[in-house]
């Protein structure tokens, strides 16, 4: 780990990156908890489509094009939800994005969906007006978007060039709060009917992968739908069905390793409930950081304080729990990470594990935190790796790369 891998320079709202991660932690700690919450009981041939994807303030971006003639927005990719939104005109209460919002009055394809559609029954909170399915949706930080579930046509280059696929099922959104500033809203890649890898299953292959630069970085990788990537050092883990919670793609995880040695932890840390779908662990991409369940996040914990030598200070200005004071030190070494998967070993580099938090760069913090009863793989986590998702196959691979 590069001292120079840290960039204090503030963005576009005069936030430094520190200020940005500080907030991104934030809304992993809530999206933890809203989970908690919500896991407990209560005409096209395949094609190949690229878009590429740019870090965002913990969060990651690709291109959707909407409408004919098409409008285009930088959006939110989020594997843990489904629908597609951007924020729409005429507006009631919209947030401050870069670019214009998209307008339903230019485009000669957009049609409201009816109340009776079955995307509209897929909707978690529904209502109907004027026979008009109307939407509300809610995220993990309690971030929300509400208003007229629509379809539209949504277009990609392909390798056989530009293709237009009609009736793509999006949510236009009137009325949004939250986080989601630098964005024009978000694409869901979840499991359930409303995602857009679910809508387009047909047209590339149900398959799709990724491959996240650090979000420090300024380059762009492809998120790519249909024909994945390969690479010689994949290995496939099965995605594990969660019948209480359909959308979230769940991935057993054994045993934790941390610098080759094996966590003292009880298999039944990683375990689901199936009479209630609470426990388990979930790969996410609209999450910063990995969020542990509490048993396996103190064992973790446990392990790194007594591999790393340098000295602990107090973390709680960043939301983390473990940092070191690494001042004079050239080149911090750290252990690496394993996370023992059904088939497959996920390992995870410096780079993936600690994040040196303030401008002086002598603050080098533990870029997880611990959950109630389930773990959630977050983005950091997956920086550096190509991940795929094969879902007609119901697997998903990693490999280290060069993103």
């Amino acid at each position: 780990m590069r001292r120079d891998q840290y960039e204090a320079q503030a963005d576009s709202t005069g936030k430094s990156q520190a200020q940005r991660f500080i907030e991104a932690v934030q809304r992993s700690n809530e999206r933890a908890a809203y989970y908690t919450q919500k896991l407990s009981p209560s005409a096209f041939g395949s094609q190949e489509f690229q878009s590429p994807v740019k870090a965002g303030n913990g969060e990651y971006l690709m291109t959707l094009t909407l409408g004919s003639p098409p409008q285009t927005f930088d959006v939110i990719v989020d594997t843990g939800s489904d629908l597609n939104w951007v924020q729409c005109l005429p507006c009631r209460v919209c947030y401050q994005q870069p670019g214009p919002k998209f307008d339903p009055s230019k485009s000669s394809s957009f049609q409201k969906t009816s109340c009776a559609d079955n995307l509209c029954n897929a909707l978690p909170v529904k209502a109907c007006a004027a026979n008009v399915c109307q939407y509300q949706y809610t995220y993990g930080d309690q971030s929300n978007t509400n208003g007229d579930l629509a379809f539209e046509t949504i277009s990609f280059n392909s390798g056989g060039g530009d293709q237009h696929v009609p009736n793509f099922a999006f949510g236009c959104g009137t009325q949004n709060l939250g986080t989601f500033a630098g964005a024009a809203g978000l694409v869901g890649l979840g499991r359930g009917p409303l995602s857009l890898n679910s809508q387009l299953s047909s047209t590339f292959a149900n398959k799709f992968s990724y491959c996240l630069v650090s979000l420090n970085s300024a380059a762009a990788s492809p998120l790519t739908f249909g024909s994945v990537a390969s690479a010689a050092n994949i290995q496939y883990t099965p995605i594990v069905e969660n019948p209480k919670h359909p959308t979230y793609y769940y991935v057993q995880l054994n045993s934790i390793e941390v610098g080759g040695q094996p966590l003292n932890l009880a298999p039944s840390v990683f375990s689901i409930d199936q009479a209630t779908g609470r426990g388990g662990t979930i790969i996410d991409s609209g999450t910063t950081i990995t969020m542990l369940t509490m048993p396996a996040y103190n064992a973790v914990l446990k392990a790194y304080q007594s591999f790393v030598k340098y000295p602990m200070v107090d973390g709680s200005a960043y939301g983390l729990d473990m940092c070191f004071n690494i001042a004079g030190v050239a080149n911090p070494s750290v252990p690496d990470m394993v996370f023992k998967f059904q088939g497959a070993d996920y390992e995870l580099l410096a780079q993936n594990l600690f994040v040196l938090v303030d401008a002086s760069a002598t603050t080098l913090c533990f870029a997880m935190g611990g959950s109630q009863g389930f773990s959630i793989i977050g983005n950091i986590q997956q920086q550096n790796h190509l991940v795929i998702y094969d879902l007609e196959a119901k697997k998903i691979g990693f490999a280290i790369a060069d993103c």
